[in-house]
């Protein structure tokens, strides 16, 4: 018997955790949360005391929220075991699962576990993990991010994580052929040039310093965050850019098992402005690189503030804005209206996961008989799961819809 059901993220765009059973065992693939102020069977995975009790095993793809910070409650219904991944998400996965706690507490969020249970979480290495994990790779989308490969009961699964082939600086291994695909398909109903985003991105910056106006990045501290620094940093612009972007920009170049060759590395001793606790106010137009692409922190509302009144400025969105962040609600006409917000507002797709032609390759590479996707809503998926049967596969596109092997 083998049976993979999703408790979130298949059918929706974040809160993924899978659950793998089979006759000798069950474990769970990510533990993430729906990054938003809901209630608990919203926003957390449809985690029980039976299945946090009964699990011999988690592995994590990568650090980020809705990957990782659901990890908590899993404990304190009653978890025990232990949470594998590689030392680098091992590292950065307890600043997640704080950052998540802290939003939640502080816009009055429902938190189903103790503050306690953050520590109580047992991290172990990847090179530990157990026998019927059978391969694995970069994924391309953060430091530490991969993909797994597992044998259990007589069928390879193929679990993808978040992924991309077309970072410019992380670097991501072919993914291996299998029976099952989980597979991210965060960009479905989308086509997404990469090249042509980032020469938009570049467009936008001059155009923006060009008539006086700065342009506000919010960002990831990792992932495409320095891939963006980096990139508007070659194209010679003024960045005031804050000093942890920096201090990560200047640890990733040290992973050389995790990244690209690329001569956007040569540049790294160039001189920028550096945002420590203080909101700077820019001297010239330029480009304001800060942490936190949904703008939850302090820092990021602190530099909309600065220039949510200027009408020659700009902010640019590059990734997913769950419901109710400051990034989701000012790119809401009645919302800018209503708070008389002159900046104008882009959303940019930086590419971090596939789009649709993506998965449809991924797909005809890895050659799986069933395929469940995960990181859209269904509604998005539409015209994917008809192309995915077409090719003669069998699709799961929704929580609780489970692939079962007798």
């Amino acid at each position: 018997m083998l049976e993979i059901r999703a408790l979130g993220g298949s059918g929706e765009d974040s809160r993924n955790c899978f659950l793998v059973r089979w006759d000798d065992g069950s474990i769970l693939l990510d533990c993430g949360v729906r990054r938003e102020i809901a209630a608990v069977d919203v926003v957390y995975p449809l985690l029980t005391e039976e299945i946090a009790q009964n699990l011999d095993a988690v592995f994590l793809s990568h650090a980020h929220e809705d990957h990782t910070a659901a990890l908590p409650y899993l404990y304190h219904l009653g978890y025990e075991g232990k949470v594998y991944a590689t030392e680098e998400t091992i590292s950065l996965t307890p600043g997640f699962l704080r950052k998540w706690h802290d939003y939640a507490k502080t816009n009055n969020g429902i938190i189903p576990f103790d503050e306690e249970d953050i520590s109580r979480v047992r991290f172990e290495r990847i090179t530990e993990a157990p026998s019927y994990l059978v391969s694995r790779g970069r994924s391309g989308h953060m430091l530490g991010s991969q993909w797994y490969l597992f044998s259990i009961a007589g069928r390879r699964i193929l679990y993808t994580g978040d992924l991309t082939f077309e970072g410019l600086l992380m670097a991501a291994d072919e993914l291996s052929e299998c029976d099952i695909l989980i597979i991210d398909c965060s960009y479905a109903s989308k086509f997404v040039s990469q090249k042509e985003s980032y020469e938009k991105l570049a467009d936008i910056a001059r155009s923006t310093l060009n008539n006086g106006g700065n342009l506000l990045l919010p960002v990831p501290a990792n992932g495409r965050g320095i891939d963006m620094y980096l990139y508007l940093k070659k194209q010679g612009l003024n960045i005031l850019v804050d000093a942890a972007v920096i201090r990560n920009t200047v640890d990733l170049s040290q992973k050389t098992e995790w990244i690209r060759k690329t001569d956007l590395w040569s540049d790294l001793e160039d001189i920028v402005t550096v945002i420590g606790k203080d909101i700077i106010k820019p001297e010239v137009p330029s480009v304001i690189i800060v942490p936190d692409g949904m703008m939850t922190t302090a820092k990021a509302q602190g530099y909309y503030e600065l220039l949510r009144d200027d009408p020659s400025s700009r902010i640019v969105i590059t990734g997913h804005s769950a419901k109710g962040t400051l990034a989701d609600s000012i790119q809401i006409e009645e919302y800018r209206r209503d708070n008389n917000i002159f900046a104008g507002v882009e959303k940019l797709t930086i590419k971090v996961h596939p789009d649709e032609d993506d998965v449809v390759d991924l797909v005809r590479r890895t050659k799986p008989e069933k395929v469940m996707l995960f990181h859209a809503k269904e509604k998005n998926c539409v015209e994917l799961k008809k192309k995915l049967r077409n090719m003669g596969k069998e699709v799961f596109c929704s929580v609780r819809k489970t692939i079962k092997y007798d």
